[in-house]
């Protein structure tokens, strides 16, 4: 093989490679984000959530693409392991269409196909129609780089060597090793298959052996996934994980089906006399066979991924209800004893906030600013679901008084959720402060502090108290205590900007920061009279 066609055959390839890019992101351009909406609302069952996921791939081209969505979705929480379970198998049958795209003899016709799409790409007007262009041009691309590896390969049909080295391929475990390793490489199955496709069409390579190299595609396309999941969550990595065993346990039953039956001849029985074409039915039978296989063990795909990857994450423990469960019905009375426990652990979490956040506005962390911003998302969850939950719990038998206490408690989440609002604009503030390098008069720190304390001592007095008689009045007395001292630290303020004795920047951080412990005292005050 002369260096010629070497160079002919890297050319071919990148032509290829470049046409498949940019007609999968041309699709994806035209989809826009309606197909992440459709993958992240369309999983309502598991039946539905294939037809998703071969829908998405089909169109976008790409199964990495559609399984490194999904893993992104199981890591934000906005969908779950045995939903992913569902697309990814869709997947893997919607990343079949590449290559029966590549099994059309349109190579003659290639050029013009790639330049309607030039022509639509650049001149049209329309973003629509400019992305169908491209995804147009790099179809025609597509097809002219696999004329050009086919053409280079020729030779290889005069080349004892070559040929001994592709029977090999028939060896079940070398197969699926090669296959494995140049998809895990060049991080597309349907590329893979492409590049396997042209070899083929020279027939240096019989079906045999392609069949095994193929069964390796499948897994090695599993990467892209796996490399997305790291320094994900637990799920989002169960998630990658699914897709792997998947693809593994599919590959397993095949070859193992290989020795009993000839599934090459029955390929060969129903396709086109065209390797290329035979290769993709390879491709389609292998992927829709195992998903119907599988379909019946879906969940115990994904069962077996909590096995594998044990444990729960610390961001998913938190984003959880600790003392609620929403699968036990209780009476009444337990039921508003779970909500209260529920609610004071949400308590402690916003003190440890408020807490970070003004230690923040002497000494500014940028670890502890991103952990108030974590716990504040906590936060958020907890009041939404507490919120959920006791909505819920008013159509259980209650006498009135009972179903005032639980009315009162909707209006506490609330309340202790808005308190965590301040404390995170407090955080905000110190970082701003600390971004410009602004500082704050002695007395304005005095100030704070005095403030500070008495907002402290009323969370110290509210938690795991709430519903005492006796804090009302003492709530009451020290959030006007606030209140008064917050009228009085504006005016010195402003009699600190009038004699430039404060800098205009750091006086509007310090009344900001008033405002938020202002607002703080009220909504600790007002969780303490609805309490009662």
């Amino acid at each position: 093989m002369s260096v010629q066609y070497f160079i002919e055959l890297l050319g071919g390839l990148a032509l290829f490679l470049y046409g498949m890019e940019m007609m999968s992101g041309g699709l994806e351009l035209v989809a826009g984000d309606r197909l992440r909406v459709v993958i992240e609302k369309m999983t309502s069952n598991f039946f539905k959530a294939i037809l998703v996921g071969a829908f998405v791939t089909a169109i976008i081209q790409s199964s990495s693409a559609t399984t490194v969505m999904v893993v992104g979705f199981v890591n934000a929480g906005l969908m779950t392991i045995y939903q992913a379970v569902g697309i990814i198998m869709g997947a893997n049958i919607g990343t079949t269409v590449t290559g029966q795209l590549v099994a059309l003899n349109v190579s003659q016709i290639a050029p013009i196909i790639a330049f309607v799409g030039f022509l639509q790409n650049t001149f049209s007007s329309k973003k629509k129609i400019k992305y169908i262009g491209q995804a147009v041009m790099g179809l025609g691309f597509l097809f002219m780089g696999m004329e050009f590896m086919s053409k280079a390969m020729e030779p290889l049909r005069e080349y004892p060597g070559f040929i001994t080295l592709m029977t090999k391929f028939e060896n079940p475990i070398l197969g699926v090793l090669a296959g494995t390793t140049i998809t895990a490489i060049i991080q597309s199955s349907s590329a893979s298959l492409g590049i396997l496709q042209a070899v083929a069409n020279q027939g240096v390579i019989p079906l045999r052996s392609s069949m095994y190299i193929v069964f390796g595609f499948n897994i090695g396309t599993c990467i892209t996934s796996v490399l997305s999941s790291i320094g994900s969550s637990k799920n989002a990595r169960r998630t990658a994980l699914v897709h792997v065993l998947f693809n593994i346990i599919g590959t397993i039953i095949f070859v193992l089906v290989a020795f009993l039956i000839p599934i090459d001849q029955i390929v060969t029985s129903f396709s086109r006399d065209v390797p290329a074409a035979q290769i993709a039915n390879l491709h389609t039978l292998f992927n829709i066979a195992t998903s119907i296989i599988l379909f019946p063990f879906s969940r115990k795909l994904a069962d077996l991924s909590f096995k594998l990857i044990p444990g729960v994450d610390k961001e998913q423990e938190e984003m959880s209800l600790q003392f609620i469960n929403k699968h036990i019905v209780k009476d009444a009375s337990a039921t508003f004893t779970d909500i209260r426990a529920e609610i004071n652990r949400m308590l402690e979490l916003i003190n440890q906030n408020y807490k970070e956040a003004m230690a923040l506005l002497y000494k500014f962390d940028e670890d502890i600013y991103d952990e108030i911003f974590h716990r504040e998302q906590v936060i958020n969850y907890l009041n939404k679901e507490i919120s959920a939950f006791i909505i819920d719990s008013l159509g259980l038998s209650m006498n009135e008084e009972t179903s005032s206490h639980f009315a009162s408690y909707l209006r506490i989440s609330r309340d202790m959720e808005r308190i965590g609002d301040h404390s995170k604009n407090i955080a905000d503030v110190a970082k701003l402060k600390h971004e410009e390098k602004m500082i704050f008069t002695d007395d304005a720190v005095k100030e704070l502090d005095g403030l500070n304390n008495i907002i402290l001592k009323m969370f110290d007095a509210i938690i795991g108290d709430i519903d005492s008689v006796g804090i009302v009045k003492q709530m009451r007395d020290s959030n006007e205590e606030i209140q008064k001292d917050v009228n009085i630290y504006r005016n010195n303020h402003m009699l600190r900007m009038r004699d430039r004795s404060c800098d205009p920047e750091s006086g509007l951080i310090f009344e900001k920061t008033l405002t938020a412990m202002e607002r703080i005292s009220s909504y600790i005050s007002n969780a303490a009279k609805f309490a009662i």
